[in-house]
C-alpha cells in the first residue's frame, strides 16, 4: 500500500469518485478505497464551499475589532483564493501517508517515512502553540464525532473487522475526524502557513464540511457492508448535521472551549439559539469544575462531592467502544448490573432505579475506558438528571419514576447527540410530559397517575435496546391517556365556563350594541326604521351578544339583518338594486319576525310590517318616504336620543379613564403586568392562610372584564379572580406562577447557568 500512496493525486471537485473495490477485493484494496473515498469526499465538499468560506472571512473582517484580526481574515481569504486547490492536494497526499502509517501501527508493522509505533512518549512540557493546536483539534473532533456518532460507531467496528482486530479506539482510527483535522493542520504547515492563520483555516474547514460529513461516513459504511464487511450491522443513515457557526470576529484564533456562546449567556432562551447545546453543556461542565482539568480528565458537578473514578487499567484505557458501552448499560438497565457479567462496573452494586445511578456509573472503570466523548456524555446526562431531581415542581412519586429512565436516556444521548438540542426529541418529550402531568393533581388522584406512568416507564426499560422509536411509542400512549383526561375535564368545566362567559358579556352588552348601532346607522333612514332599530332590534342584538358573543354566527346574522333593513328602504335607482330588493324581501321579513320572537316582541310586528311595506314600495319607485310620526313622538325621540348619547359618552369616558388608570398602574406594577400577561394553560400555585397549597391551571380569561377562571386538572376546584386580585396574590407571595418551560429545558438552563454563575 505504501507504493500506491505516491501515485494518488487529489481528485478535485467535479471529478468522479475513486473506483470502487469489488465485493471480493482483498482487505488492502478495501482499506485503500476507504482512504481515497474519505479524502475525495472531504476535498470535494470543501472545494465546493470555498466561496462560502471566503464570504465568512469577509464578514468576520468587517466585524473585526483590531487591525491585526482584520489582516488575519484577509490573509485567509487570499490564501484560499490563490492556494485552495493546492491545499486540497497537499491534504490528500498528507492524509495518504498518515493513513498508511496508522494502519501499519495497528498491524504492528512499520512504514517508511511514517510513524508505526504508538507507544506513549515520556512526559514533557508542552509548548503553548502545541497545546493550542491540540486543544483546537480535540474540540473540533469532539463536535464532529457528536454529529457523526451513529455512523462512526458502525465504521469503527467495520474498520476493526477489516484489520482483523477485536476492537479499535477512535483515536487510533485513521478514518476518525481527529485524523482528518490533524492532517489538514499538517498540510497547512507544509505550505508554510503560520500557526494563527492555520487554526483559522482549520476551523473554517470544519465548518464548511460539518453538514456533509455524516453522509460521507454513511457512504463508507454502505460501501464496506456491500463488500461483505459486517453487512448485518444496521446502516446509519446519512443524517445531515447543522453546519457549525463561524468564529466570532472578536477573537482571531481562540481555543474552541473559550468561544463565546449566545445561548449560554441567555440560558432561558427557548432552543438555546442555534449553537451546539452539547458543546455548551460540555463547557458548563468544565466551568463547574473546581480547577481546570488536565487533558483527558473528567469533570464533576459543582456543589456535590466529586465521585472519585477508579484508576483506569492501562490495558483497557479508552478501548471500550460505544457498542460495548451500550450493551453494558442495557444489561444494567434490565437489572443485571453484575461485575462478573458487565465490563468495568467494578465491585460496587448499582441500582438503576436510584437517583445516584449515573453518578455511580461515572465512578466506574467503564466510564474511563470509554471514548472521551462518551465519558463526557455520561457526565452531562448525570448533571441534567441531578438538576431535574432538584426541580421543586416534581412530586416524590414522579421523581422516583423518572429515576428509572436515567440509563435509557443516557443510551439515547450516547447514540444521538441531537437529544440535547432538539426539544421535540421523543425521549425529551416523554420526560417533559411525565413531569408536567403531575401538576394540578389532588392527593387522591396522583396514585392513579403514578400507576400509569409506571407502566409507561416499564415499557421503555423493558423494550429499549437501541431503537429510539420505543420512546415515541410510549409517548403516544401517554399522550392518549392525558388527552382522555383533558376531554373529561373540559366536559366538567364547560357549564361553569359557559355561565361565566355569558355573565362577562352581559356586563358589556349594552355598550357594545350601542357602538354597533352607531357605527352602522344611516343618517337619512326613515324615523320608523330608526325607532325599530333603537327600540326593538337593539334588544335582539343584546340577547344574541350575551348568548354567543361577537364570534358567533347568530351575531353576524343579526348585524347583517340590521344592515339589510336599512338598505331596503333606500330609493332603488337601478334595475339591479330593484331586482335585489325583490329577491331579498321574503327572507328579510321572515328573519326580522323571528328576531322579534326571540325577545318576545312579536306583538309589535303587525303594526310595523304595515308601514314597512309602504316604505319598500316607495323605495322601488325611487321615492324618498316621509313617515314622520306625530310631533309628540318626535319630541320624545329628540329628547331621548341625546340622553342616550350622553349616557353612552359618559360610559365611554368612564371606561377610558378606567383604562387609563389601569395602564398607569400596569406601568408601575410588575405584578399587575404579570397577571395580565398570563395565557390560558398557565399553572399557578396558590397558598392559603393555613399554609396549604394547591396548583391550578388558568382555564379561561374574561374578554371584557378582566376575570380569570382557574381549575385543577380534573376541571374541579374552580376559582375566579379579578386581575387586580390575582396581582395582589402574586405581590403577597400567596400565588406563584410556575415555569412554563419543559423540565428538560429548565435542567439545561440550570446547567448552563453554572458557566456564568459559579455560586449557583
Amino acid at each position: 500500500m505504501a507504493d500506491r500512496s505516491s501515485s494518488n493525486v487529489v481528485p478535485l471537485a467535479g471529478r468522479g469518485l475513486p473506483p470502487e473495490a469489488p465485493a471480493s477485493a482483498d482487505p488492502a484494496s478495501l482499506l485503500a478505497a476507504c482512504r481515497d473515498r474519505l479524502a475525495h469526499g472531504l476535498a470535494t465538499v470543501f472545494a465546493q464551499h470555498l466561496d462560502s468560506a471566503n464570504d465568512d472571512f469577509l464578514g468576520m473582517a468587517d466585524r473585526a475589532t483590531s487591525l491585526e484580526q482584520q489582516q488575519l481574515y484577509f490573509a485567509a481569504m487570499d490564501f484560499l483564493t490563490g492556494h485552495g486547490q493546492l491545499l486540497l492536494q497537499q491534504f490528500r497526499s498528507t492524509y495518504v501517508a498518515q493513513f498508511e502509517a496508522a494502519v501499519a501501527a495497528l498491524r504492528g508493522t512499520t512504514v517508511e517515512g511514517g510513524r508505526a509505533s504508538q507507544e506513549p512518549r515520556e512526559l514533557s512540557l508542552i509548548d503553548t502553540d502545541d497545546f493550542e493546536r491540540d486543544l483546537a483539534i480535540a474540540k473540533l473532533s469532539a463536535r464532529a464525532a457528536c454529529n457523526c456518532a451513529q455512523q462512526l460507531t458502525a465504521l469503527d467496528r467495520r474498520f476493526a473487522a477489516l484489520l482483523q482486530l477485536s476492537r479499535i479506539a477512535q483515536d487510533d482510527n485513521p478514518l476518525h475526524p481527529r485524523a482528518l483535522f490533524t492532517t489538514m493542520l499538517d498540510a497547512l504547515g507544509a505550505l508554510d502557513v503560520g500557526e494563527q492563520l492555520g487554526l483559522i483555516l482549520l476551523q473554517e474547514f470544519e465548518r464548511q464540511t460539518s453538514a456533509e460529513l455524516p453522509g460521507i461516513y454513511a457512504d463508507l459504511n454502505r460501501f464496506l457492508a456491500e463488500a461483505g464487511i459486517l453487512p448485518n450491522i444496521p446502516l446509519a443513515g446519512p443524517q445531515r448535521a447543522l453546519r457549525s457557526q463561524p468564529l466570532d470576529a472578536g477573537e482571531p484564533h481562540p481555543p474552541l472551549d473559550e468561544q463565546p456562546q449566545t445561548a449560554a449567556s441567555t440560558p432561558h432562551q427557548g432552543e438555546h439559539g442555534n449553537s451546539d447545546v452539547f458543546e455548551q453543556l460540555a463547557q458548563a461542565l468544565q466551568a463547574a469544575a473546581t480547577q481546570r482539568p488536565a487533558p483527558g480528565a473528567q469533570f464533576h458537578q459543582q456543589g456535590m462531592p466529586p465521585t472519585p473514578r477508579a484508576a483506569p487499567s492501562p490495558q483497557r484505557q479508552q478501548t471500550l467502544d460505544i457498542a460495548e458501552l451500550i450493551q453494558a448499560l442495557t444489561g444494567l438497565q434490565r437489572g443485571s448490573g453484575d461485575a462478573r457479567q458487565l465490563p468495568g462496573l467494578g465491585a460496587s452494586p448499582i441500582d438503576p432505579a436510584q437517583n445516584d445511578a449515573l453518578q455511580r456509573i461515572r465512578a466506574t472503570p467503564m466510564a474511563d475506558w470509554s471514548h472521551p466523548v462518551d465519558a463526557l456524555t455520561i457526565d452531562i446526562v448525570s448533571m441534567l438528571f441531578d438538576a431535574m431531581f432538584k426541580d421543586p415542581e416534581l412530586s416524590a412519586g414522579i421523581r422516583a419514576e423518572l429515576a428509572k429512565l436515567q440509563i435509557p436516556v443516557l443510551k439515547v444521548a450516547l447514540i444521538d447527540k441531537h437529544f440535547f438540542s432538539d426539544r421535540r426529541h421523543p425521549a425529551r418529550r416523554l420526560l417533559d410530559l411525565i413531569a408536567s402531568s403531575g401538576l394540578g393533581r389532588s392527593e387522591e388522584d396522583e396514585p392513579r397517575l403514578i400507576e400509569r406512568i409506571r407502566a409507561i416507564v416499564d415499557g421503555v426499560v423493558d423494550g429499549f435496546d437501541d431503537d429510539v422509536d420505543v420512546f415515541a411509542r410510549q409517548l403516544q400512549a401517554f399522550e392518549q391517556f392525558l388527552d382522555e383526561e383533558e376531554t373529561r375535564a373540559r366536559g366538567k368545566a364547560s357549564k361553569v365556563l359557559g355561565e361565566l362567559a355569558r355573565r362577562d358579556r352581559r356586563e358589556v352588552a349594552e355598550r357594545r350594541v350601542e357602538a354597533i348601532i352607531t357605527e352602522h346607522a344611516h343618517p337619512e333612514a326613515p324615523v320608523l326604521i330608526s325607532d325599530f332599530v333603537s327600540k326593538h332590534w337593539r334588544q335582539v342584538l343584546v340577547d344574541v351578544f350575551i348568548d354567543t358573543g361577537e364570534e358567533g354566527e347568530d351575531w353576524r346574522e343579526a348585524v347583517q339583518l340590521m344592515d339589510d333593513l336599512l338598505w331596503s328602504v333606500e330609493p332603488k335607482l337601478t334595475q339591479e338594486d330593484r331586482d335585489r330588493l325583490l329577491t331579498l324581501l321574503p327572507d328579510l321579513i321572515t328573519r326580522l319576525r323571528k328576531g322579534l320572537e326571540r325577545i318576545d316582541q312579536e306583538t309589535s310586528w303587525d303594526s310595523f310590517f304595515g308601514q314597512l311595506i309602504r316604505l319598500h314600495m316607495a323605495a322601488l319607485h325611487r321615492e324618498g318616504a316621509n313617515d314622520s310620526p306625530p310631533a309628540q313622538d318626535n319630541v320624545e325621540d329628540t329628547t331621548t336620543a341625546p340622553a342616550s348619547a350622553s349616557a353612552s359618552a359618559s360610559a365611554s369616558a368612564s371606561a377610558s379613564a378606567s383604562a387609563s388608570d389601569d395602564a398607569d398602574d400596569a406601568e408601575t406594577d410588575h405584578h399587575l403586568r404579570l397577571a395580565r400577561a398570563l395565557e390560558v394553560g398557565a399553572w399557578v400555585e396558590f397558598k392559603s392562610v393555613r399554609g396549604t397549597r394547591k396548583t391550578l391551571r388558568l382555564s379561561w380569561v374574561s374578554e371584557y372584564r378582566g376575570v380569570y377562571l382557574f381549575t385543577n386538572r380534573q376541571g374541579d376546584n374552580a376559582l375566579t379572580l379579578a386581575t387586580t386580585s390575582l396581582a395582589n396574590h402574586l405581590r403577597q407571595g400567596s400565588a406563584r406562577l410556575l415555569s412554563q418551560d419543559p423540565l428538560t429545558e429548565r435542567a439545561v438552563s440550570q446547567v448552563l447557568e453554572r458557566r456564568t454563575d459559579p455560586e449557583t
